[in-house]
Parts: structure tokens; sequence; C-alpha cells
């Protein structure tokens, strides 16, 4: 995983990498981003061409939220706790904000973590000593997640490439200062190069106020992965609308709109929604998901007898079947007020 130390980001690689695209990074701007791997290296894509500072990180879609002082592996598991019972009432937020957090006491919590707390996901930046902990809302979540997620795995299986790529759910990947854990995530594999330093495929996934805060996750695997995440799915879910929303980001490169007239064309790429829709249980889906094939296994698919490799696609059904999945009695009945979940007693793993 990309774990190279930032004084050796831009030190020569064996082999080495193809050039960036001309005009990146922009003049005057250096950008301390971990090298691809052999396997990224041989399909290196656009990269982010002006990345978010550390403020953007810190603050962005956690408004409001209060630092907290980490003590122990009680009291945060009692914080985290808390924060569930909350957030079913509608009185927080997904998020808990601790600071500071020191290198020791960051592994300690990430202990605690992933023995009691495993839905939990955190972001930790390190010299600015914070750890941003998303909690899980419910095992809803789990599903909304790992849902897709398992579709994705039986498309897979079906080209017989499921020794060609690895899902991991909660693996946690190196940025520019700052670690974060990924709710699943895909790596590609190859017989020569062995596996990729950063998935190419990532899906986050929160209640619908979290949504402004899922974009900030989006934005970083763009920008600390250098582009070699290609493509990440935001899924916010509504419990009382029984509404499952849908953002699919890839690299994009357009047109700079701030050159003057007259200058010579320049281009900017940035992390775009490219596709975004809602979906309900019991409402027929006028949408469908595409992945490109090139974008997830780093490698154009094989053509000739017998091979099945293609871009893989989800289908208005398919999408259909899962949102029924998740919510198998369809829509709510607004005078059934619904129970809250057992995590509010500590009592859900995904919480």
């Amino acid at each position: 995983m990309a774990a190279v130390p930032a004084e050796n980001v831009g030190a020569p690689q064996t082999p080495s990498p193809p050039p960036k695209p001309l005009g990146y990074p922009p003049p005057g701007q250096r950008l301390d981003l971990s090298p691809p791997s052999s396997l990224a290296s041989a399909h290196l894509g656009p990269q982010p061409s002006a990345p978010h500072d550390i403020t953007y990180y810190l603050t962005k879609g956690l408004e409001g939220e209060e630092h907290q002082q980490y003590r122990n592996g009680q009291s945060l598991i009692r914080a985290i706790d808390s924060q569930v019972k909350k957030l079913r009432s509608g009185k927080a937020g997904q998020h808990l904000v601790f600071a500071p957090v020191t290198q020791d006491q960051f592994l300690a919590m990430e202990r605690t973590l992933n023995i009691h707390r495993k839905g939990a996901r955190f972001h930790y930046f390190n010299r600015e000593e914070t750890l941003i902990i998303r909690i899980f809302a419910c095992p809803i979540q789990a599903m909304v997640g790992s849902g897709l997620g398992t579709r994705l795995d039986v498309k897979i299986g079906r080209m017989g490439l499921h020794s060609y790529i690895c899902r991991i759910d909660g693996a946690t990947y190196e940025g520019n200062g700052s670690q974060k854990q990924a709710n699943i995530a895909w790596e590609p594999w190859s017989p020569l190069h062995g596996a990729a330093d950063w998935p190419t495929v990532v899906i986050e996934c929160g209640v619908s106020q979290s949504r402004e805060r899922l974009e900030v996750d989006a934005n970083w695997w763009f920008e600390n992965s250098g582009g070699q995440v290609k493509i990440v799915f935001l899924i916010s879910f509504s419990e009382q609308k029984k509404e499952i929303h849908f953002q699919q980001w890839e690299l994009d490169t357009v047109p700079d709109s701030y050159v003057s007239p007259g200058q010579p064309t320049a281009t900017i790429t940035s992390p775009t929604i490219m596709r975004e829709f809602d979906l309900a249980p019991s409402v027929p889906s006028e949408e469908s998901l595409m992945l490109n094939f090139e974008k997830v296994f780093l490698r154009p698919p094989a053509r000739g007898k017998g091979k099945h490799e293609r871009d893989i696609t989800f289908s208005r059904q398919d999408l259909e079947e899962y949102a029924t999945h998740v919510w198998p009695m369809g829509r709510p009945d607004p005078n059934i007020v619904s129970q809250p979940c057992p995590a509010a007693a500590g009592n859900c793993v995904h919480c």
C-alpha cells in the first residue's frame, strides 16, 4: 500500500514510470503524492491538477463538531455509543473528532476500534494530530455498502477474474500526511507486478446527513493516490425515506475556464461526479452503472475465444433488486415509528 516516505517522493523508481501528462503539476506547485507501483505505471492516467488544502480536509462537513480528548479505550467506546444514540435521534452527525491525538494514542485507538467497533472508519492526520471517526449508524449501512460490493464481486467472478483483484474491507492507506480507512476497496493484481499500491475502486457510505463529508473522502482518494484510484462510489441513505443516493466519481479532464482568451489551450483535471441518482424499493429505476474494465484492472480486456472480459455494468433491474435487498418491505408507513437500533446499547457489531 502507499506507504512511501515523503522524502522519497520523486526519487527514481525501477522501472521508471512514464512521464506525467504535460502541464502537470501546475507551474510552481509541487505535489507530495505517492509514486505509482509498476502495475499502476503501465496505465498511468490523469492526476488531479489542484489538490485541496489541509483546512478543507479538517473542517468540510464537520461544522459544529466539537473536538474531544482521548483518555482511554473505554472512554472511546462510550463516546462512540453516545454518538450513535444522538445520531439515531437526529441530534448529532455521524462523525467524531478527537484532537490532539499523538501517534501512540492513535495506535491504541486503532486497536480499540478494530476489536470493539469494527464498523467504524477513521481518518488520521499526522502533523495536525487529529483523528476523525465515522461511526456506523446501523446494520442498514453495512447492507448498503456490502450489498453493492457483493454484487460487484459476483460480476467479477462471472468473468473468471476473482484471482486478479482483491476486495479489502476496512483497509488503511497512507496519503500525504494522513492515513485513511476505506469502507470497501478493490486492488487489482497481476502475475508480473503483483498487487497495486492503491485500490482502483472504493466504496464510501454513510447517512444522508454526511453526504458533504463523503465528498471530502472522494477528493482525498483521488488526490492522495495521484490518480491511481479510478472510481469512487459514494452511497448515502435515509432510513426515514427508505432512499439510497448514489454518486459515481471519477477524474475528468476539461478545458480550464480560467484561461484568458488568446492564451494557449489548457486543461484541468479534477474529481467529478459522473453519475448521480436515487434508488428506492418498489420504485422502477431509470438508471444504470458502468465501471470501465481498464480502470478497474489497469489493463485492457482480453479478447478471443473463451474470454468474457468487458466493462462491468449494473442494469436497471440489478439496481432495483439491490434497493429491495436493502429494504425488502418497500416504502415505509408514515404512521409507524421505527424502532431504535440495538447499536444504541452497543450491541451492533457494525456500529
